[in-house]
């Protein structure tokens, strides 16, 4: 049954007072909203940023130090520390100061790379009793300090790498034929190895371009150097004992060679052949005649030619 047009009238205002007193509440809420103060905001906590910088770098290098506690030490950085311990000097790959000051012969051509170790050992018996960790360090330099009780070579064999070798006063060796399987090496310098008589243990390295026997007393021939085609510089003075350098007539890469105070020489006229050298040392050749070294300078006239007695 239909409501009546009176019912539905009087339900239409009892809407209406619903919709009014809905709106003032409303309202009256939104007035007590506006008028309670927000509470503060809740404080947070920042660290500065270079502190967290420094918290990080410390947190990592504390969990390297734990990695590399927990990884077996690698054979060459474990031999480099004994190496070091030892008192041997160690460049990678400059020298410093003091050994700039000390090998003063190895350090003269710009020949360093990074992979290049050269190892500074001062006194010969700590090369005998320590063999295992020069050879495990496998230097491309290797420099012996008074090598007074060094009879021959032969600990060198393993050092595959090694390009340059410096021996100061080694009086006691006599040959350099352990020398013939390191077809690396580049330079050799034997100061003072009075006892040497013979460079017969080079013939095969032909990958030299430098050879300094300075004060080699006792060396009496250079005959084993006749394949080095590749020699730049040949530095013989005070080798007294060497009698003639005719070997070297066909050098085509020669460019300096010192003979000073190397007084057995009698004959020079093999050099004349050395098209390519620049600079020749033959002061205190004493047994030299003049006419010898005036033939000479006309032979080379574009070569610079020091003599005198």
């Amino acid at each position: 049954m239909f409501p009546t047009p009176a019912k539905v009238a009087d339900d239409f205002r009892d809407l209406r007072k619903l919709d009014t007193v809905g709106a003032a509440g409303d309202a009256g809420r939104r007035t007590m909203t506006a008028d309670t103060p927000e509470p503060p905001p809740r404080r947070k906590w920042h660290l500065p940023g270079w502190l967290n910088v420094l918290i990080l770098v410390f947190v990592t290098y504390l969990a390297g130090r734990l990695v590399d506690s927990m990884l077996p030490e690698d054979p060459f950085r474990s031999a480099l520390k004994q190496a070091k311990a030892l008192g041997w000097q160690v460049a990678s790959p400059y020298p410093s100061d003091e050994m700039w000051e000390d090998w003063k012969g190895a350090f003269e051509e710009p020949h360093w790379e990074d992979e290049v170790w050269f190892i500074g050992i001062p006194a010969d018996k700590s090369f005998e009793q320590h063999l295992d960790i020069l050879h495990r360090l496998n230097p491309r330099g290797l420099g012996i300090k008074d090598a007074h009780a060094l009879r021959d070579l032969s600990a060198l064999t393993p050092l595959s790498r090694l390009k340059y070798l410096f021996i100061r006063n080694g009086t006691n060796l006599t040959n350099v034929d352990a020398l013939k399987n390191l077809t690396a090496l580049k330079e050799i310098h034997l100061l003072d190895c009075t006892a040497l008589t013979n460079v017969d243990g080079l013939k095969a390295l032909t990958a030299l371009e430098v050879i300094d026997l300075s004060g080699s007393t006792g060396l009496m021939n250079v005959d084993g150097l006749k394949n080095l085609r590749t020699l730049k510089r040949l530095i013989l003075p005070g080798c007294t004992a060497l009698t003639n350098v005719d070997i070297l007539t066909n050098f085509p890469t020669l460019k300096v060679l010192d003979l000073e105070g190397c007084t057995g020489l009698t004959n020079v006229d093999a050099l004349k052949n050395l098209t390519a050298i620049e600079t020749i040392w033959l002061f205190g050749c004493t047994g030299l005649p003049k006419e010898h070294i005036i033939a000479l300078k006309a032979a080379l006239p574009k070569t610079d030619i020091y003599f005198g007695y």
